[in-house]
């Protein structure tokens, strides 16, 4: 527990954070500015906008932060220090994924309620399934906090990040990957992409920004599935991360 709070302090004092507010408070004062132009459609430009942009900045700032956190430590041999206070190596993991997913879910529910506020005006707001997009769009950061940490091991934060993005971007296409595999002729071709379809996260699978704001809530069971595969998907790439952590040299 000390670990994950100092890790959201850390986080929390990042001025990578306050940037990303500033920039979220600009698109949004964009959308609203151009709102003159959209023929009554004011609010539908306002949500797509800002819930792909909270989606994208959260993204990154769990890459950012998990990336950049790890690496520092290691750098400034203060790793060190906290292994040899720490009973296992595993304790290390889940303080700093504990902190990091606490400060990027409170991050994106400040974002979420900038947003909610700037639509609210502009015609019929349905908070329910917003509120659930809100929670799927936490959920997508923290799987991508799990794949930051994993590739965090790495040499480089230009590296680490790269990775993690070749991995968010290629996991919002595995749908198209698995209708893929299904054409190809060659069987060796068709068992790797399959093979990369099962191994890559499905954030696809965790989209709920569609009609957020549009309908009352999405249906539970799609909203418990979510929630289940998010929570598994996490837990196994946490569980890759204390495996390939457990056995690395750090001396």
């Amino acid at each position: 527990m000390q670990l994950a709070r100092l890790s959201f302090i850390e986080a929390v004092r990042n001025r990578i954070a306050y940037g990303v507010l500033v920039f979220l408070a600009v698109l949004l004062a964009t959308a609203a500015l151009i709102s003159s132009v959209t023929m009554g459609r004011t609010q539908m430009l306002i949500l797509d906008l800002g819930l792909s942009g909270i989606s994208i900045l959260g993204n990154l700032m769990a890459m950012l932060f998990a990336i950049q956190s790890l690496q520092q430590e290691r750098d400034s041999r203060a790793l060190y220090v906290l292994l040899i206070r720490l009973p296992r190596r595993w304790h290390y993991v889940l303080g700093k994924f504990a902190g990091l997913a606490a400060v990027l879910a409170l991050m994106i529910a400040v974002m979420g309620l900038l947003l909610a506020l700037t639509a609210y005006p502009f015609g019929a707001f349905h908070l329910g399934s917003f509120a659930q997009a809100m929670l799927a769009t936490v959920l997508e950061a923290w799987m991508v906090i799990a794949v930051a940490m994993l590739f965090a091991q790495t040499s480089s934060l230009f590296l680490g990040v790269l990775l993690t993005l070749a991995v968010d971007i290629a996991g919002r296409f595995t749908d198209v990957m698995h209708q893929f595999a299904g054409q190809l002729h060659a069987q060796a071709m068709r068992w790797l992409v399959t093979a990369m379809y099962y191994a890559l996260p499905n954030f696809a699978a965790i989209n709920l920004r569609d009609q957020a704001g549009y309908i009352p809530a999405y249906d539970w069971g799609r909203m418990a599935s979510v929630c289940a595969y998010a929570g598994a998907e996490t837990a196994l790439l946490l569980l890759f991360v204390i495996w390939v952590f457990g056995r690395k040299n750090l001396s």
